[in-house]
Protein backbone atom coordinates (compact mmCIF):
# COMPACT_ATOMS: atom_id res chain seq x y z
CA UNK A 1 0.00 0.00 0.00
CA UNK A 2 2.69 2.26 0.92
CA UNK A 3 4.64 1.87 -2.37
CA UNK A 4 1.52 2.27 -4.51
CA UNK A 5 0.81 4.84 -2.85
CA UNK A 6 4.18 6.37 -3.20
CA UNK A 7 4.35 5.76 -6.82
CA UNK A 8 1.23 7.48 -7.66
CA UNK A 9 2.25 10.27 -5.39
CA UNK A 10 5.44 10.48 -7.99
CA UNK A 11 2.92 9.78 -11.22
CA UNK A 12 1.25 13.08 -9.80
CA UNK A 13 4.24 14.68 -9.28
CA UNK A 14 5.51 13.79 -12.85
CA UNK A 15 2.16 14.80 -14.46
CA UNK A 16 2.36 18.30 -12.59
CA UNK A 17 6.06 18.80 -13.48
CA UNK A 18 5.32 17.72 -16.90
CA UNK A 19 2.32 20.07 -17.43
CA UNK A 20 4.06 23.06 -15.85
CA UNK A 21 6.72 22.27 -18.34
CA UNK A 22 4.53 21.76 -21.07
CA UNK A 23 2.85 25.29 -19.98
CA UNK A 24 6.24 26.98 -20.01
CA UNK A 25 7.41 25.79 -22.86
CA UNK A 26 3.76 26.98 -24.71
CA UNK A 27 3.80 30.26 -22.67
CA UNK A 28 7.64 30.81 -23.94
CA UNK A 29 6.44 29.98 -27.54
CA UNK A 30 3.65 32.40 -27.22
CA UNK A 31 5.54 35.59 -25.79
CA UNK A 32 7.87 34.90 -29.17
CA UNK A 33 5.09 35.30 -31.25
CA UNK A 34 3.79 38.30 -29.76
CA UNK A 35 7.58 39.55 -29.90
CA UNK A 36 7.83 39.10 -33.38
CA UNK A 37 4.42 40.41 -34.24
CA UNK A 38 5.22 43.31 -32.27
CA UNK A 39 8.50 43.77 -34.01
CA UNK A 40 6.37 43.45 -37.00
CA UNK A 41 4.13 46.40 -36.41
CA UNK A 42 6.52 48.30 -34.85
CA UNK A 43 8.27 48.25 -37.94
CA UNK A 44 5.10 48.73 -40.32
CA UNK A 45 4.59 51.90 -38.14
CA UNK A 46 7.89 53.27 -38.06
CA UNK A 47 7.26 52.59 -42.16
CA UNK A 48 4.23 54.71 -42.12
CA UNK A 49 5.64 57.31 -40.11
CA UNK A 50 8.17 58.11 -42.97
CA UNK A 51 5.50 57.86 -45.71
CA UNK A 52 3.58 60.34 -43.82
CA UNK A 53 6.68 62.51 -42.86
CA UNK A 54 7.74 62.06 -46.61
CA UNK A 55 4.00 63.44 -47.89
CA UNK A 56 4.15 66.10 -45.57
CA UNK A 57 7.55 67.31 -46.67
CA UNK A 58 6.67 66.98 -50.64
CA UNK A 59 3.30 69.17 -49.96
CA UNK A 60 5.08 71.81 -47.71
CA UNK A 61 7.67 72.24 -50.70
CA UNK A 62 5.21 71.90 -53.11
CA UNK A 63 2.79 74.70 -50.91
CA UNK A 64 6.08 76.67 -50.85
CA UNK A 65 6.68 76.50 -54.86
CA UNK A 66 3.05 77.57 -55.28
CA UNK A 67 2.88 81.13 -53.36
CA UNK A 68 6.39 81.46 -54.36
CA UNK A 69 4.79 81.04 -58.11
CA UNK A 70 1.97 83.55 -56.94
CA UNK A 71 4.57 85.87 -55.19
CA UNK A 72 7.19 86.46 -57.89
CA UNK A 73 5.57 88.73 -60.37
CA UNK A 74 4.38 91.03 -57.15
CA UNK A 75 8.31 90.59 -55.58
CA UNK A 76 9.49 91.45 -59.47
CA UNK A 77 7.07 94.39 -59.58
CA UNK A 78 8.49 96.25 -56.25
CA UNK A 79 11.65 95.50 -57.33
CA UNK A 80 11.47 97.19 -59.83
CA UNK A 81 9.13 99.94 -58.93
CA UNK A 82 12.55 100.42 -55.86
CA UNK A 83 15.21 100.34 -59.00
CA UNK A 84 13.10 103.36 -60.86
CA UNK A 85 12.26 105.32 -58.31
CA UNK A 86 16.00 105.66 -57.79
CA UNK A 87 16.95 107.94 -61.17
CA UNK A 88 19.68 110.19 -61.11
CA UNK A 89 19.70 113.00 -63.72
CA UNK A 90 20.31 116.40 -64.29
CA UNK A 91 17.81 118.99 -64.60
CA UNK A 92 17.36 121.34 -67.32
CA UNK A 93 19.80 119.33 -69.78
CA UNK A 94 17.91 117.51 -72.94
CA UNK A 95 20.61 115.35 -73.29
CA UNK A 96 20.22 114.25 -69.90
CA UNK A 97 16.92 112.74 -71.36
CA UNK A 98 18.48 109.86 -72.73
CA UNK A 99 20.92 109.55 -70.01
CA UNK A 100 18.12 109.18 -67.85
CA UNK A 101 16.42 106.60 -70.36
CA UNK A 102 19.28 104.73 -70.48
CA UNK A 103 19.11 103.89 -66.66
CA UNK A 104 15.66 103.12 -67.12
CA UNK A 105 16.37 100.58 -69.40
CA UNK A 106 19.11 98.98 -67.23
CA UNK A 107 17.49 99.09 -64.10
CA UNK A 108 14.27 97.45 -65.87
CA UNK A 109 16.09 95.34 -67.86
CA UNK A 110 14.19 96.70 -71.21
CA UNK A 111 15.43 96.16 -74.98
CA UNK A 112 14.17 99.55 -75.33
CA UNK A 113 12.97 103.08 -74.24
CA UNK A 114 11.22 105.59 -75.91
CA UNK A 115 9.59 109.40 -75.00
CA UNK A 116 8.03 110.44 -77.81
CA UNK A 117 5.01 113.35 -78.28
CA UNK A 118 1.38 113.12 -79.12
CA UNK A 119 1.77 112.90 -82.60
CA UNK A 120 4.66 109.94 -82.07
CA UNK A 121 7.95 112.09 -82.88
CA UNK A 122 10.64 110.74 -80.83
CA UNK A 123 12.15 112.77 -78.34
CA UNK A 124 14.77 110.63 -76.55
CA UNK A 125 15.51 106.37 -76.97
CA UNK A 126 17.85 104.60 -74.98
CA UNK A 127 21.40 103.94 -76.29
CA UNK A 128 19.86 100.06 -76.77
CA UNK A 129 17.08 101.43 -78.55
CA UNK A 130 16.40 99.46 -81.79
CA UNK A 131 14.48 100.48 -84.80
CA UNK A 132 13.44 103.43 -83.31
CA UNK A 133 10.87 104.33 -86.61
CA UNK A 134 9.14 101.48 -85.75
CA UNK A 135 8.69 101.65 -82.19
CA UNK A 136 8.09 105.40 -82.85
CA UNK A 137 5.23 104.63 -84.86
CA UNK A 138 3.46 101.99 -82.19
CA UNK A 139 3.64 104.59 -79.78
CA UNK A 140 1.62 106.95 -81.93
CA UNK A 141 -0.48 103.64 -82.79
CA UNK A 142 -1.09 103.40 -79.30
CA UNK A 143 -1.80 106.83 -78.94
CA UNK A 144 -4.39 106.80 -81.20
CA UNK A 145 -5.86 103.35 -79.47
CA UNK A 146 -6.17 105.24 -75.95
CA UNK A 147 -7.48 108.32 -77.82
CA UNK A 148 -10.92 106.44 -79.47
CA UNK A 149 -10.98 104.34 -76.25
CA UNK A 150 -11.42 107.83 -74.20
CA UNK A 151 -14.36 108.50 -76.69
CA UNK A 152 -17.82 109.66 -75.35
CA UNK A 153 -16.97 110.51 -72.15
CA UNK A 154 -15.50 107.07 -71.26
CA UNK A 155 -12.91 106.92 -69.10
CA UNK A 156 -8.93 107.41 -71.35
CA UNK A 157 -6.52 104.61 -70.65
CA UNK A 158 -3.14 105.67 -68.39
CA UNK A 159 -1.39 102.38 -70.09
CA UNK A 160 -1.84 100.16 -72.86
CA UNK A 161 0.30 96.78 -73.25
CA UNK A 162 1.12 94.82 -76.03
CA UNK A 163 1.95 90.86 -75.40
CA UNK A 164 3.49 89.74 -78.91
CA UNK A 165 4.48 86.25 -80.48
CA UNK A 166 7.91 86.76 -79.46
CA UNK A 167 7.10 86.44 -76.15
CA UNK A 168 8.01 90.59 -75.55
CA UNK A 169 6.15 92.55 -73.60
CA UNK A 170 5.78 96.75 -75.36
CA UNK A 171 4.43 99.11 -72.18
CA UNK A 172 2.78 102.50 -73.28
CA UNK A 173 2.64 105.15 -70.35
CA UNK A 174 0.67 108.20 -71.15
CA UNK A 175 1.45 111.12 -69.52
CA UNK A 176 1.66 114.78 -69.09
CA UNK A 177 3.71 117.52 -68.28
CA UNK A 178 2.00 120.29 -68.72
CA UNK A 179 -0.36 121.38 -71.65
CA UNK A 180 1.51 118.53 -73.96
CA UNK A 181 0.59 114.97 -74.00
CA UNK A 182 3.55 112.54 -73.97
CA UNK A 183 4.37 108.42 -73.76
CA UNK A 184 6.90 106.78 -72.38
CA UNK A 185 7.11 103.18 -73.72
CA UNK A 186 9.40 100.34 -72.72
CA UNK A 187 9.86 97.12 -74.34
CA UNK A 188 10.92 94.11 -72.19
CA UNK A 189 11.93 90.47 -72.60
CA UNK A 190 9.57 89.46 -69.81
CA UNK A 191 6.19 88.74 -69.57
CA UNK A 192 6.07 90.05 -65.90
CA UNK A 193 5.45 94.02 -66.41
CA UNK A 194 2.64 95.38 -65.50
CA UNK A 195 0.61 98.72 -66.25
CA UNK A 196 1.76 100.60 -63.55
CA UNK A 197 5.45 99.48 -63.88
CA UNK A 198 6.63 102.46 -65.23
CA UNK A 199 4.99 105.47 -63.09
CA UNK A 200 8.09 105.60 -60.19
CA UNK A 201 10.44 106.39 -63.37
CA UNK A 202 7.62 109.36 -64.57
CA UNK A 203 8.31 111.80 -61.70
CA UNK A 204 11.88 111.84 -62.77
CA UNK A 205 10.68 112.86 -66.50
CA UNK A 206 8.40 115.22 -65.48
CA UNK A 207 11.48 116.76 -63.79
CA UNK A 208 14.19 116.67 -66.48
CA UNK A 209 11.20 117.75 -69.27
CA UNK A 210 9.60 121.06 -67.08
CA UNK A 211 13.15 121.87 -66.15
CA UNK A 212 14.19 122.31 -69.27
CA UNK A 213 11.30 123.87 -70.14
CA UNK A 214 11.98 126.55 -67.89
CA UNK A 215 15.39 126.93 -69.07
CA UNK A 216 14.27 127.51 -72.63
Amino acid sequence: MLLAAIIGLGAGVFLLTAGYLFGVKRGYHAREKLRSQNLVHTEEFRHLQEQLSQRQNEQGESLRATIQQILAPLVQSEQLAFKLSDLKGRLGHHSDLTTLLDQIAEKGNFAAVLLSEEEGWPLAASSNTRDLERLGATASLLLLVADRMGRSGAPAPLALMVHDEANKVTLCRIFRVGDQRLSLIAVSASAQLTPTALDPALVKVDAVLSSEQTTA
